[in-house]
């Protein structure tokens, strides 16, 4: 049994759509949704998004269901590579507002702002402490578009959270699920009105090592060249050291990828910070393929950490998330990134136990993304290789 008020959260391995029922009750734990709460479900790409997200809705009841698929999923208590993760949120005081938008196309800008407006609208009048949670479909192009058309309606007080769908590296598509719908290239915005205060903790782990670097010309996802050079001859120098040849089987699976996963780059930030951007790959002119657009002119940093530096940031980001709360945290929503599992190896456990000890051991869910959503301040707030929390 879970606490009237208290984030509820279940998983499954199941084989089939079984998993969505399994995980639902779970996460209810025996408590009766109404229709103002709310039902978050995290599968991986291994299930019929139809019959899945379809029987979550059944389980759930009266609640509203959202979700994405996701690369893993992870509770205070499992952490799975293949499965289902479900989250329930009892309303308890919070109302939520939620959109669909089906067909992002190329216009992601235009998507979010209409899908923030439309929750906006239907989470019902301000109760002073909104937030808004968006979930992408992970291969919707510019995905700081998906922060900044938020903006553009939420205004700047207004935090922003959450993650981008993911897959199992096969680089194909990804599903979404809201308003009783199933979306291919979709984008959810979860609208949250609260009466007191919650708090979103960012936080990734990685220094930076090397020397600054220009981006002198790049298109789209495409670094073409750092400091008017190749950009993987400059990437490689920033390492100090080069990468063996292997034969590429696989996008993922490319030497080059898996060797860079260690070394995101991060893009600095008028503070010092780094936003963190992975690798995918090299092109064949030595260009770098990010997970991620990059503009012209931004300054960048190859980046370096160890598992104990990715767990600590993970701490870091549940506790400043509930010190936001001025009280004990109900729950907390995590997202973190699908490029820190491979670092993080045999430790990728320890994440969400870090998280969730930072949080004073408050129950926490969430999934693996192909990118994170985390905007406090300022228009931007896109990252890669991240923690980010959302404590209740």
């Amino acid at each position: 049994m879970h606490g009237s008020d208290q984030l509820g959260h279940g998983s499954s391995q199941a084989a089939d759509a079984e998993a969505a029922t399994a995980c639902v009750q779970e996460a209810l734990g025996g408590r009766t949704p109404t229709a103002a709460d709310l039902v978050l479900v995290f599968p991986t790409i291994d299930y019929d998004p139809h019959q899945f997200f379809a029987a979550a809705q059944r389980a759930a009841g009266d609640a509203q269901v959202v979700g994405c698929t996701s690369f893993r999923s992870f509770t205070s208590t499992a952490n799975l590579q293949r499965g289902a993760v479900a989250v329930h949120l009892p309303a308890g005081g919070l109302s939520f507002g939620i959109a669909l938008h089906d067909e992002i196309g190329r216009d992601v800008l235009g998507a979010a702002q209409a899908v923030t407006a439309v929750a906006r609208d239907r989470a019902g009048p301000d109760a002073g402490h909104p937030v808004l949670l968006m979930l992408s479909d992970g291969f919707a192009g510019d995905q700081r578009a998906v922060v900044r058309g938020a903006y553009t309606v939420a205004g700047a007080t207004v935090p922003i959270i959450g993650g981008a769908a993911a897959e199992n590296l096969s680089m194909t598509q990804t599903f979404q699920y809201a308003e009783g719908r199933v979306a291919t290239n979709g984008l959810i915005a979860v609208w949250i009105n609260s009466p007191r205060p919650l708090g979103i903790g960012v936080e990734h782990g990685w220094h930076a090592i090397g020397d600054p670097m220009i981006v002198t010309r790049a298109k789209r996802n495409i670094i073409h060249e750092l400091d008017g050079r190749p950009a993987v001859e400059m990437y490689l120098s920033q390492r100090g050291t080069d990468l063996p040849p292997g034969v590429r089987e696989g996008l993922w699976d490319r030497p080059f990828a898996r060797a860079a996963l260690g070394h995101p780059l991060g893009l600095a930030d008028a503070l010092g910070r780094f936003a963190g951007r992975h690798i995918l790959d090299r092109t064949p002119d030595g260009g770098l393929a990010m997970f991620g657009h990059v503009t012209e002119q931004s300054v960048v940093q190859v980046m370096a950490g160890d598992h104990g530096d990715l767990l600590d940031a993970a701490a870091r980001s549940g506790a400043d998330a509930a010190a936001q709360l001025g009280r004990p945290a109900r729950g907390a929503l995590v997202f973190s990134c699908a490029g820190r599992v491979h670092p993080l190896g045999e430790h990728i456990e320890a994440e969400a136990v870090a998280v969730q000890a930072g949080t004073g051991g408050a129950p926490i869910a969430g999934f693996f993304t192909y990118g994170e959503f985390a905007r406090v301040t300022g228009s931007t707030g896109f990252h890669n290789a991240t923690v980010v929390t959302l404590a209740l």
